[in-house]
């Protein structure tokens, strides 16, 4: 059977968490899925790691390309994505078992929602992550479309590997954009500017972890003034469509 739901989970030099975020997925109650890992020019043993568990279930498949970049790992999976619903996933975080149908419920539920997130737990130290745990706090109060869509220039409402969206929405609107911004966030606010409607499974699914090395600490694409940056554009957009006296909320 085809699957219901395509798992794109770029990666490089996984191998210490590869192995977890994989078994998360296989361990899905949900049977109808695909899981594609895009290995972004790995030089460890991810690759090894990954056709172990191909070996085992066929509904893992690798996807190999050279060190092109998180963007283009990203799109190289959604391209190859068959199921109606995409769902994100990152190599060093964690699926609950029942993440994956309860979003495909979700969105069977609601035809009007583009986009299903879900609660995430902080998968750290408080004490010395205050302000990631925080913003994990925040994120987890952004429920419905219109809270959501009303907060979303003050930060990016949607932990990124914890979403699942109808793959119509990239041919429609596009896909991730490279650029020095934050690919996610710069996806969410295009989106929300055409209209797509994002809302969360109230159950936390996903465990959400803040290594040293995350991408997020790291990039300079992540930085506060790049998401300044981006947030302005889109906001000075929204408000002159205010003016123009459409709802943008």
């Amino acid at each position: 059977h085809p699957p219901e739901v395509s798992v794109v989970l770029p990666v490089r030099n996984g191998a210490a968490t590869i192995g977890t975020a994989v078994s998360g997925i296989h361990a899905q109650t949900l049977a109808r899925w695909e899981l594609l890992v895009v290995d972004d020019g790995s030089t460890d043993e991810t690759a090894a790691i990954v056709q172990s568990w191909v070996r085992r279930d066929s509904r893992i498949r690798l996807l190999r390309q050279p060190a092109l970049g998180l963007v283009a790992a990203l799109e190289a999976g959604c391209a190859a994505a068959r199921a109606p619903y995409c769902a994100r996933m990152d190599a060093d975080d964690e699926s609950m078992p029942e993440r994956l149908e309860l979003q495909a419920r979700f969105l069977d539920e609601h035809p009007d929602i583009g986009l299903a997130g879900c609660l995430v737990s902080f998968g750290g130290k408080r004490t010395t992550s205050a302000g990631y745990a925080l913003h994990v706090d925040w994120l987890n109060t952004l429920l419905t479309p219109e809270a959501i869509a009303l907060n979303r220039f003050v930060e990016s409402p949607l932990a990124h590997p914890s979403v699942m969206f109808r793959r119509e929405l990239r041919e429609r609107h596009g896909g991730y954009r490279e650029g020095p911004f934050p690919e996610d966030y710069e996806l969410w606010l295009r989106w929300l500017e055409a209209g797509v409607r994002m809302a969360k499974v109230p159950r936390p699914l996903l465990v959400w972890h803040d290594p040293p090395r995350r991408l997020s600490r790291t990039d300079a694409r992540y930085d506060p003034e790049a998401f300044f940056v981006v947030k302005a554009g889109y906001l000075a957009h929204a408000v002159e469509l205010i003016r123009r006296g459409r709802q943008v909320w």
